[in-house]
């Protein structure tokens, strides 16, 4: 094929693809040729999954916890908090989620939220602070109910991956 097309929701599956792609210099497609799509959301925000149709309709009401605390750590990070501190400001709002969750019998239990730089994946230390220019994966995944919600957003001038 010439070009290849991979959504963000999978963004670091599709780093890793590019990277080979180019590292291996492989001719079919060029990395300029693999491009990374936009994740499609709902209305309310949550990623497009088929992994949504496990969701019963109360587990659906609070799936958007993840994107929730993703939104708020990339607001603790646009404000000058460091990494840790702005993925302690969104497991604490995941936190809440559980809590409250938890009283109307919908189990939800957080797997990760991460920062990593989209070229090594490695987690950023703890005392990184925004960067202008360099990007950056947050990421996070969440169990509501038996159903593993991921999703992310990228953070800086994220041009070079989604293209």
């Amino acid at each position: 094929p010439t070009n290849a097309y991979f959504g963000q929701k999978d963004i670091q599956q599709a780093c890793l693809l590019r990277r080979m792609v180019r590292d291996l210099l492989m001719a079919h497609p060029t990395p300029e040729n693999l491009h990374i799509v936009p994740t499609h959301r709902h209305e309310d925000g949550l990623a497009m999954s088929s992994r949504n149709a496990y969701l019963t309709p109360p587990e659906r009401a609070v799936a958007i916890t993840l994107y929730s605390a993703l939104q708020e750590a990339r607001r603790a990070w646009d404000d000058g908090c460091t990494r840790s501190e702005a993925i302690v400001r969104a497991n604490a709002l995941v936190n809440g989620a559980i809590s409250a969750s938890s009283a109307a019998g919908i189990a939800m239990r957080l797997d990760y939220i991460e920062m990593n730089d989209p070229e090594t994946f490695e987690a950023l230390p703890d005392d990184a602070r925004k960067s202008e220019g360099k990007p950056v994966i947050l990421s996070g995944a969440l169990w509501v109910g038996k159903t593993r919600l991921i999703d992310n957003i990228l953070l800086g001038d994220y041009s070079r991956i989604l293209v």
